[in-house]
């Protein structure tokens, strides 16, 4: 009886281990693949879920986070909201059980970087809200990826005459990949969606301050880790050589 028991705990304890893998490697696989409807779907089966445990959930604001990206970047502005919405209660719900303070703070800080997405009037009020969220999540855990990843956006994004810095932007990613990286080793894991997103962008960054030798690189090393990935593969990285003539 005792090791029957000591059985059926060992279960109930790799479940959501075994849960948790699965839902990442599914979005990892949605995010590769660009099967976006695929994303939507695991979203949404993971909010409908009763009884989340708090990793649960701080992995489903994750992956509303990219997929709200997502729908704002292909002009779904209608979709972002229903997601935002969803996002913000999430995050309000994490911050009153004082769930991960210093990953909330980038959330929040990416959070009100799409309201401007949706209205750039608001840009003047809500880009010092995401600026000063994102600042407070480095603050907390400055060895928080994400922290890092929403000041980079700011840096990169934001005019040079009020403040912004692709060389800062850049900074901020380098620091960003090296934690996420680290992070992913001691997890065990070595495909995330997160990664192969910051590696994009700071591609691009490298690419927007001329260092085209170095923003070669990054692709192809992306496309090393995920050869089958497909936004890379077949539209950003060819588009990326035509322009500077490369082979």
């Amino acid at each position: 009886m005792k090791s029957l028991f000591s059985l059926l705990l060992m279960y109930l304890v790799a479940l959501p281990l075994s849960l948790r893998a699965s839902d990442q490697d599914s979005i990892y696989k949605a995010y590769v693949s660009g099967d976006m409807g695929l994303w939507r779907r695991i979203i949404d089966k993971m909010h409908d879920t009763k009884d989340k445990t708090s990793t649960q959930e701080l992995d489903l604001l994750n992956f509303e986070y990219g997929y709200i990206g997502w729908c704002l970047g292909a002009g779904k502005n209608a979709l972002a909201k229903a997601y935002m919405k969803r996002m913000e209660e999430r995050m309000n719900r994490l911050a009153q059980q004082q769930i991960e303070p210093a990953l909330l703070y980038a959330y929040m800080s990416a959070h009100w970087g799409f309201q401007v997405g949706l209205n750039k009037l608001k840009a003047p009020f809500l880009g010092q809200k995401s600026i000063a969220a994102a600042r407070k999540s480095v603050e907390l855990d400055p060895d928080n990826p994400l922290g890092h990843i929403q000041l980079g956006n700011i840096d990169f994004f934001r005019p040079p005459l009020f403040g912004g810095s692709k060389q800062e932007a850049l900074r901020h990613y380098l620091a960003a990949e090296r934690l996420l990286l680290s992070t992913l080793k001691a997890e065990g894991r070595a495909k995330d969606w997160n990664l192969l997103s910051l590696q994009i962008q700071i591609a691009t960054t490298f690419e927007s301050i001329d260092d085209i030798k170095r923003a070669d690189e990054y692709y192809k090393k992306i496309l090393t880790s995920a050869p089958d990935f497909k936004w890379v593969r077949d539209e950003l990285y060819p588009k990326f050589k035509q322009k500077h003539n490369l082979k």
